[in-house]
């Protein structure tokens, strides 16, 4: 539930105001209007030499929030103006401290009349950790409230707090609010990773550990700048379309930088959700190759044509090269050495185990195929893939036609096959003869 902080007698003061000239009474008899009916005072008829001075806090009614905000601080303090139109969030308890210290200086001096603002509004809003927000709006230096603009003194510094968005001196690491993450940056050229790996939809993690291609995806994050924050996320992006690019140092240490769909996904505070930032200058990273060519399928030419193209289309989503498609889950029905059963793979298992298969090499001269019998069926997010056929070391295309595969792969296949059946999670049931 949001607050809303509303001046309540201001007000009722602009409702009365319309009621008639009051004539001031003696303190302590009730208060009468010229025609001698009871009534209550106007304060919109006192003059301006009349207004009393008083702390903006307590003018706009943030006592509680004045003497609480020391132990109960925000989680953060955002500033959208009329001009921007999006409001741009800082997590730092130095930058909320201050924001509050400021307007706890401010002193209301005088009303400035109910003419519209002449400026764009610039509104701050505080938002707690269970979601009440306390905002405050400034016109030109003026105090806005639905009573008219008053005139304020004090708390300059107010608006010397830097925001994303509205200041320069913010890049994608400043985003995080996160010391670790910042060292990282600073110290990327002494403690430079050893890998970059890239993530689609929660799918397998495509990593690749040369220098060149861990220095392009740096380089296009540090070089980025926000150039908005993304006010409707749930309506102007795709939040199922994820991806994940992740930095590993020489310690083991790793850091995760999010995208939901083209916007920068930072969590800054559980309390206060993610926030979408619009990036400029990260065009080329989403196109980066990352996939080692040393792992691209070997199934080449003439009649392997048909399978080739299921195959390839099974690699790529297996290492996220595929625009989102990943896969989904494996069945493998199989007998390994008179070892009848099947397995049932999902997440990084099920993509590890397609890049295995993708990676045998086939010769394009067929085969009579001799052996125990391996069925490997691909589910892609998109809801397809190939099913492919093993017999002995000879792959089938679904035509019937047996092409040989190199031996020492496919005694490496049988092998990881046996690995993962050791593990309750991927077999769906080991039968006494095979299902196929």
């Amino acid at each position: 539930m949001k607050k809303i902080l509303v001046l309540l007698a201001l007000a009722a003061a602009v409702l009365l105001a319309g009621c008639g000239h009051f004539v001031p009474i003696m303190p302590g008899t009730d208060p009468v209007s010229a025609d001698g009916e009871e009534t209550l005072p106007d304060p919109s008829a006192q003059e301006e030499d009349t207004f009393q001075e008083q702390p903006l806090m307590n003018f706009i009614g943030w006592t509680d929030f004045a003497e609480t905000y020391y132990d109960k601080t925000p989680v953060a303090l955002s500033i959208r103006t009329g001009e921007r139109g999006f409001a741009s969030p800082v997590f730092d308890r130095a930058s909320i401290i201050a924001a509050c210290d400021a307007l706890r200086s401010m002193t209301v001096t005088g009303r400035e009349g109910d003419a519209a603002p002449a400026e764009e509004q610039t509104v701050f809003t505080f938002t707690m950790a269970d979601g009440d927000e306390y905002a405050v709006g400034f016109s030109g230096g003026a105090l806005d409230m639905y009573a008219g603009s008053y005139t304020v003194s004090g708390g300059e510094s107010l608006w010397d707090i830097p925001f994303p968005c509205y200041d320069e001196e913010f890049d994608v690491f400043d985003l995080y609010f996160d010391g670790n993450i910042r060292s990282f940056a600073d110290n990327y050229a002494a403690d430079t990773p050893i890998s970059v790996g890239r993530r689609s939809n929660g799918g397998a993690t495509l990593t690749s550990k040369d220098p060149a291609v861990v220095e392009q995806a740096f380089s296009l994050l540090a070089n980025a700048r926000v150039s908005r924050v993304e006010s409707s996320p749930d309506q102007n992006i795709d939040l199922t379309q994820t991806t994940d690019y992740v930095f590993t140092l020489s310690d083991g240490t790793y850091f995760t930088f999010s995208f939901a769909g083209p916007c920068l996904a930072v969590t800054a505070s559980a309390d206060y959700g993610p926030v979408y930032y619009w990036l400029e200058g990260i065009d080329e990273l989403a196109s980066m190759t990352i996939l080692p060519q040393s792992t691209i399928p070997v199934f080449e030419g003439g009649p392997l044509t048909a399978l080739r193209e299921d195959i390839d289309a099974a690699q790529k989503a297996a290492f996220g090269e595929a625009d989102g498609i990943t896969v989904l889950g494996v069945f493998v029905d199989y007998t390994i050495d008179g070892q009848k059963g099947y397995l049932t793979l999902s997440g990084d298992t099920a993509a590890m185990f397609v890049q295995r298969v993708c990676a045998i090499n086939a010769s394009a001269g067929t085969v009579e195929p001799s052996g125990e019998a391996i069925t490997v069926s691909v589910t892609l997010s998109d809801g397809s893939g190939p099913i492919l056929y093993f017999t002995g070391d000879a792959i089938q295309q679904m035509v019937g036609l047996n092409y040989l595969c190199d031996s020492a792969a496919m005694a490496d296949l049988r092998s990881v096959i046996l690995t993962l059946s050791q593990d309750e999670n991927n077999v769906g049931a080991l039968t006494g003869e095979s299902t196929g």
